[in-house]
């Protein structure tokens, strides 16, 4: 959960999409004009923009500039400290490799599919690109080095059964996307996944693991809050879509 100053270029949505899409993330604190003015000089046509939950105050201020603001979803995140000797070292989580990658695809082609993201949200956005952006996504820790990112499978019987990403921020573990294919499901292999990620951190002297989740996927939560972690922060998504506001405006008499 990072902020950002700002608006930035989100190069591969817009590579996938096929337009200009920006990226922008405010804390608590930021005044509602340092948005409005910030929003008013992109050209984008679509903004992502993520605030502290509860800020109605920035949509409705958008809204009057003439935005069409969709409230896309709500993230929630947990977290939970690390500590040598914390969570179980189980034999069949290992660190995936590029013969891994087709198996991360098909787990995250049947994973995410009609996943409710915030992509989902908005109705300009084709979601067989939405979808082949989340395997672009599982795969996309593949090549990196393990002091900044990797990935983790889980095994089956000889098959990968599902698959974590994990990027390093300092002395704080971020688990950014995993699955567990649909075939291999209430075999426990989530909890042996998540619990040795929580004991090779934790042995790495990292400090502090943490994880996000859109507010509506209960059951995750559930797992999360079993195995320690704690709700400490939550932020909404929305979709300021340039396309929609000239497609209304078009519309008026």
């Amino acid at each position: 959960m990072t902020a950002v100053s700002g608006l930035v270029p989100a190069a591969l949505d817009s590579a996938r999409f096929g337009i200009l899409v920006e990226r922008a993330a405010f804390d608590e604190d930021t005044a509602v004009s340092t948005i409005v003015e910030a929003v008013a000089r992109s050209a984008a046509d679509l903004i992502i923009l993520r605030t502290a939950a509860g800020r109605s105050d920035i949509a409705t201020a958008l809204q009057q500039q003439g935005e069409f603001v969709i409230h896309a979803d709500t993230l929630v995140y947990h977290g939970m400290p690390l500590a040598a000797g914390s969570g179980e070292s189980a034999p069949n989580v290992r660190i995936a490799t590029a013969a891994d990658r087709d198996a991360i695809a098909l787990i995250a082609t049947a994973s995410f599919q009609g996943y409710r993201a915030h992509y989902a949200a908005n109705p300009l956005l084709p979601q067989d690109k939405v979808h082949a952006g989340y395997v672009e996504w599982a795969q996309s820790r593949l090549d990196n080095t393990p002091d900044r990112a990797a990935t983790w499978v889980v095994t089956d019987g000889g098959a990968i059964a599902g698959f974590a990403t994990c990027d390093r921020h300092g002395d704080t573990i971020d688990i950014v996307l995993n699955a567990v294919h649909p075939d291999f499901e209430r075999r426990g292999h989530y909890g042996r996944l998540l619990g040795h990620l929580v004991h090779h951190y934790g042995q790495q002297a990292l400090q502090r693991l943490i994880i996000s989740t859109q507010v509506w996927n209960y059951g995750v939560q559930r797992q999360w809050a079993k195995a320690g972690l704690r709700l400490y922060a939550a932020l909404d998504t929305y979709h300021l879509d340039r396309r929609l506001a000239r497609s209304s405006a078009l519309r008026r008499p």
